[in-house]
C-alpha cells in the first residue's frame, strides 16, 4: 500500500496511506506530481481542516463525499467554475464537513488519503495554524 509523507513547515511529519481502491485517479495524479508543496491555512467554512488552493493541480470527480470524513483525511475539492469554487486540498484534523457558499451549502470532495497515527499532534498543528497563520506543507512519496 502506497503512502505519502507530509512535512509541516513549523514542525510535524505524518504518513498518509493512499486510498487507491476508493480514489484511484486522484491518487495517481497525486503520486505523479510528487514532490510538491502548498501554503495551507485554516478553512473558513468547513470546520476543523486546513486548506490550500493549488494553482497548478486539478482532478476529476470521484469518491465524492460531503460528510463522514474522519480526522486525518486528505481530500480534494474539484473546481466548479459556475459557483466560483477553486481547486482545493484539505487536511482534516477534527470535525470536517465539506460545505460552502453554494445553493445547497455542499461541496463534495474526493477523499484520497488517510493519516492514521498522530491525530492529536495533527489537531495541535491545526490549532497552531489558527493562532499563528498559514504554513507550507511539503508532500513527498513515503519511503
Amino acid at each position: 500500500m502506497a503512502s505519502i509523507k507530509l512535512d509541516f513547515e513549523k514542525g510535524g511529519t505524518f504518513e498518509a496511506r493512499l486510498l487507491e481502491d476508493e480514489a484511484p485517479k486522484t491518487c495517481a495524479t497525486i503520486k505523479d506530481r510528487l514532490p510538491f508543496e502548498y501554503l495551507f491555512q485554516q478553512s473558513i467554512v468547513s470546520g476543523q481542516a486546513m486548506v490550500a488552493i493549488p494553482p497548478d493541480l486539478t482532478m476529476e470527480r470521484e469518491n465524492q463525499r460531503v460528510a463522514g470524513i474522519p480526522p486525518g483525511a486528505l481530500s480534494f475539492l474539484v473546481r466548479d467554475e459556475p459557483v466560483l469554487v477553486p481547486d482545493e486540498i484539505y487536511i482534516a484534523y477534527g470535525i470536517f464537513i465539506s460545505r460552502g457558499l453554494t445553493v445547497d451549502a455542499k461541496q463534495p470532495v474526493n477523499v484520497f488519503a488517510q493519516i492514521d497515527d498522530g491525530l492529536d499532534e495533527l489537531k495541535e498543528i491545526g490549532s497552531r495554524i489558527i493562532r499563528h497563520g498559514s504554513e507550507i506543507v511539503r508532500f513527498s512519496l513515503n519511503g
